[in-house]
Order: structure tokens, then sequence, then C-alpha cells
């Protein structure tokens, strides 16, 4: 009897193992449209920037319904004046840790995100003012939602994401209440499909 059901666990861990799908590394990259939220943010407008980076998915359950999905992507936010005059261009390590729900080809994903600030620049009636980023905080902190479509299989996938702060562009208070906002086209490649 104990011969018998060691089989049966034998042949059911077997099967798991064969419909289950291990971790998956890939790319992801897009367009990001930027820009400055919170209570003093109303006179700003958004920029078009980019992302790109790596992304892994690792599976939870069996049939990969649920998995989490890491990344670190290059990320440039910012926003400028309506009048075009002042024009902020900063560009972040943005590290996402998403909870992913897999429906068939659709796949919804949400979690936190801490930012890194890594460079950019200040952009005054044409003039380039690095010093000005100095002001900024190094490390915000966030959370990041989306929905795509995906071809599991292939590893393709296409998906619009928002991500927003949490924390203060600034820790100087006199400066104004404003945090990153940023909505995003992004399109991922996993490899390993099967």
């Amino acid at each position: 009897m104990k011969k018998r059901i060691l089989m049966l666990v034998l042949a059911m861990t077997t099967v798991v193992a064969a419909h289950a799908q291990g971790p998956r590394l890939g790319i992801r990259a897009g367009v990001n449209y930027a820009g400055f939220g919170g209570s003093d943010a109303d006179n700003l407008d958004r920029i078009w920037g980019g992302h790109a980076g790596l992304t892994a998915n690792f599976p939870l359950s069996v049939d990969n319904f649920f998995s989490i999905q890491p990344e670190v992507l290059y990320s440039m936010k910012g926003a400028e004046t309506s009048a075009d005059d002042v024009k902020w261009k900063i560009n972040y390590l943005d590290v996402p840790v998403l909870g992913r729900v897999n429906a068939g080809p659709l796949y919804f994903e949400a979690g936190p995100q801490v930012s890194f600030r890594i460079g950019g620049e200040v952009d005054v009636n044409n003039t380039t003012i690095t010093e000005d980023l100095d002001d900024y905080k190094r490390t915000s902190f966030g959370y990041a939602a989306g929905v795509g479509l995906q071809a599991t299989p292939l590893g393709l996938s296409i998906g619009v994401r928002y991500n927003g702060d949490i924390s203060k562009l600034y820790d100087n208070t006199n400066i104004g209440n404003y945090r990153n906002d940023v909505f995003m086209l992004t399109l991922g490649y996993l490899f390993g499909g099967r």
C-alpha cells in the first residue's frame, strides 16, 4: 500500500512539474506619457519619454493563473510648464514588484514600486540647469497597475500601465506638492516560451 501511494505521489509530481511553467526572464520597452501630479501641479503639462529594462515572471500556481513579476526599468519622467519655458526631464531606475493575474490572453497587474533618481536636467528658456536636480529626492516610493494582452506560449505581451508616486518629489516644503505621474504603453517579451 505504501509503495502504491509513493508511486501515485511521484506520478502526480511528475505531471505537475511537466505542466507548470518555471520562472522566465525577459525584456520590456515602451513609451511614457509623464507628468507631475499633486495639488500644485495644475499649470503643468505632460511630456513624452520612454522606458526599457529587464523583467522576470515567477508563477505561483500550477496553471500560471497568478504570478509575481519583478522588473528593473530605466524610465524617463518629467513635465513642462504650459508656456513651454521650463521643462523637467528626470531619469529613474524603477523597480516594481507586481502581482499578476493571467486570465487567458488578458493579464492584470498591480504592486509597489521604488524609484531611484539617476540623472536628468531642467531646461529653463532652452538653457540646461543640472544643479536644480539636487533638490529632488534620490528615492521615491509608489505603485503601479496595468492591464494588457499576452500570447503566453510566444512570450509576447502589450499593455498599458499607470505608475504614480506616493512620495513627494522634494524634501523642501517651500517648493510645492509634486509627485511623478506616468502612463505607459509597454511591450514585453519573455524568453523560454513553448
